[in-house]
């Protein structure tokens, strides 16, 4: 939004995030306050233990989501823009859960496009008939790499189709309650207006989440935040700067409170870090944590100029999209340590590209974490970064430029529906092409059948002429 404000056009962005810093042409609708957030909040407990077969819980996360949003929608934002008489050449939204916001795509008959800000959703291929194929595109929410065994490619189906279904049968009817309850009982049902999204852009790039095939509508624009290094803070900079090994950068996120891993883990990472010869930056709520001299802890640090300074060697990261996108950029080996939704995704994507060692958070003790951070530090682990990140910059535009001219072609052809395939509009069953083959299945088997009855009727007069010849 940013972007396209500084490109010239009038933005009013919906957001729980207002700017601290005005932008001209840019007007927030903020929602700040209306709901608590997650920010830094989650605790590390509820992942000690969990078992999460076929992505149950995080599907159950997102409905839950969308059972809250009675607060946002009753903010004074959101009525402000109900009682709007604007005027919008184009709506932008994210295609995540919520889909009751689609409501004002229909009050202000505008086009309108889907961002992805992690892998696209199952439902969200579905909503643009983008070839999802189990075999070799993992779910979201499961641990998977493109390349699966068997076990897991059958897992991934079964998840897949679960949560198509699952979209289908409960988020869809609860955000369609929604849906009628602010916008008026005369809505269109929201699965028609979310399948006429002109086009979806997507926070992920081919060079570290691999090949997959992409509609027309389907932009991928992974490394779009990504802005140019500033200075680093003093203290930061001369932590860097006079380390003669290097430096390791460790940071866990902003959902979860790190303050909140156990003592056991607390005290693995410790011993860990003593044992190195690299300094440690770590991110941090308790900047009174016990250390070794050669930790430094702080509470907020900036990620992203820290991961370009080259005597950075590598991050110890949940594998968050955007951690991820800055690490590929700059061409850092990554330690993941993944925790939940499509965190497995990304970290697997790059473990499988080479420049990634992955570590299970609930096996994490004194010997293991020293050992994956021994490993991760190897030559070519750095080497696959560097190779990755050259291939993640080839492209013939910058993310943002990118964005910014799709956003204008639809403004530009309203709505660009020339993009749209047709397989959008086709029933599961004739998009799987399941009447098709029941037809054909049906076919062979009237015309096996028939044979079968034909050459009975002939094997049998065969067998009476036989016998009558004996017998006379």
């Amino acid at each position: 939004m940013k972007g396209l404000a500084e490109k010239g056009h009038t933005v009013h962005v919906l957001s729980h995030y207002p700017l601290e810093t005005p932008v001209k042409n840019y007007t927030d609708f903020s929602m700040a306050g209306s709901i608590p957030l997650p920010n830094e909040q989650v605790p590390f407990k509820l992942f000690e233990h969990s078992l999460d077969i076929l992505g149950v819980n995080g599907f159950k996360g997102l409905y839950n989501s969308i059972r809250k949003l009675e607060p946002i929608m009753n903010s004074s934002a959101i009525r402000r823009l109900m009682e709007s008489e604007e005027r919008y050449d184009l709506i932008i939204t994210e295609s995540f859960a919520n889909d009751v916001l689609l409501g004002f795509v229909n009050k202000f008959q505008a086009p309108f496009i889907f961002l992805s800000s992690c892998v696209m959703m199952t439902w969200t291929r579905g909503l643009v008939a983008n070839p999802q194929n189990p075999a070799f595109i993992p779910n979201h929410l499961r641990h998977f790499s493109p390349q699966m065994t068997f076990i897991e490619r059958l897992e991934n189906t079964l998840a897949t189709f679960s949560h198509l279904a699952g979209w289908h049968w409960f988020f869809i009817p609860e955000n369609q309650r929604l849906l009628e309850k602010y916008f008026g009982s005369d809505v269109p049902p929201v699965l028609d207006i979310a399948k006429n999204v002109s086009l979806v852009i997507v926070n992920t790039h081919s060079s570290f989440m691999g090949s997959q095939p992409l509609n027309p509508n389907v932009i991928e624009v992974g490394g779009i935040h990504v802005a140019p290094a500033k200075p680093l803070p003093k203290d930061i900079e001369n932590f860097i700067e006079t380390s003669p090994h290097g430096v390791i950068y460790f940071c866990l996120g902003s959902m979860m409170r790190a303050a909140t891993l156990s003592d056991q883990k607390k005290s693995a990472f410790i011993f860990a870090f003593s044992q190195l010869k690299e300094r440690v930056l770590w991110k941090f709520e308790e900047e009174t944590l016990a250390s070794s001299s050669n930790i430094m802890v702080k509470k907020w640090m900036p990620q992203r100029d820290i991961l370009a300074h080259p005597k950075v060697k590598l991050f110890i990261s949940h594998c968050g999209l955007m951690g991820t996108l800055e690490a590929v950029s700059e061409g850092k080996p990554i330690l993941g340590i993944p925790i939940y939704g499509d965190q497995w995704t990304n970290c697997r994507a790059i473990e499988l590209k080479g420049m990634a060692k992955v570590v299970t958070f609930r096996t994490i003790d004194d010997a293991s974490i020293l050992n994956a951070i021994k490993e991760a530090l190897k030559p070519q682990y750095a080497e696959k970064a560097k190779e990755i990140s050259g291939i993640f910059h080839d492209r013939p535009m910058t993310p943002m430029d990118t964005a910014i001219y799709w956003v204008e072609y639809v403004i530009r052809n309203k709505g660009a529906k020339n993009l749209r395939t047709a397989a959008a509009d086709l029933p599961f069953y004739q998009y799987l092409l399941l009447d098709v083959m029941i037809f054909i299945m049906l076919c062979v088997s009237a015309t096996s059948y028939l044979v079968y009855y034909v050459l009975k009727c002939v094997i049998n007069r065969m067998t009476s002429n036989a016998a009558k010849t004996k017998l006379s």
